[in-house]
């Protein structure tokens, strides 16, 4: 299982925390990007987070919790190391979306809330590199688990073999070492303050592999 790391909550400077998170052997930096619209919240600006990634040599996975998410790709897509922009099926313009992203390079995620049904992705499916599903309500760091989001892991593996999709699974949302036990069958799992709230970041991230 690979492990990306979200830096949205950090005990230390990000950019310091950055440069830990290189020396791991984390697999992708989460990178939440939030509008203020879409979720009540903002995290960076695209010239804080340039910034702070100037110096990352770690794989980008960006989750993009915006209404506009190719105005983000647009504005984001010169930072090294991208992997995927991963955007929400609750945003309108989709298929535009996906086809946009995947003319730019880039692998294509959709992400989906607690509260949306999962029948809101299949049609989506086929075209999509990852699928992200929250564990918690998005906009902050630190929530708890809800644990009725875990159901969709099964879920979502079974439509994949089903239909031979080629989707990689990633979970994100009050991820630590004791909801893990939860979460088996994923390809991915993203931790935030699990991991970067605290200095002992190998022991940690390897708790969740």
């Amino acid at each position: 299982m690979k492990v990306a790391v979200s830096i949205l909550k950090t005990n230390k400077d990000r950019k310091l925390k950055v440069k830990d998170l290189n020396k791991t052997d984390c697999d992708y930096l989460h990178i939440d990007m939030m509008d203020g619209n879409f979720v009540n919240n903002t995290s960076f600006t695209i010239d804080e987070i340039k910034d702070i990634l100037k110096d990352n040599n770690k794989k980008l996975d960006i989750h993009l919790m915006v209404n506009d998410p190719i105005s983000y790709v647009e504005n984001m897509m010169d930072l090294n190391n991208i992997n995927d922009f991963t955007f929400h099926v609750e945003v309108d313009n989709k298929t535009k979306i996906i086809n946009k992203i995947k003319e730019y390079g880039f692998k294509v995620g959709l992400a989906i809330n607690p509260d949306t049904d999962i029948r809101e992705l299949i049609s989506y499916l086929p075209y999509l590199d990852i699928v992200l599903i929250m564990g918690v309500t998005p906009g902050e760091g630190g929530q708890e688990l809800i644990m009725d989001t875990t159901k969709r892991i099964e879920e979502l593996i079974k439509l994949r073999e089903k239909h031979n999709f080629n989707y990689e699974i990633n979970f994100d949302g009050g991820v630590n070492n004791e909801t893990r036990k939860y979460l088996d069958g994923l390809d991915i799992i993203t931790s935030g303050s699990y991991i970067c709230m605290h200095d002992d970041l190998d022991k940690r991230i390897n708790s969740l592999r």
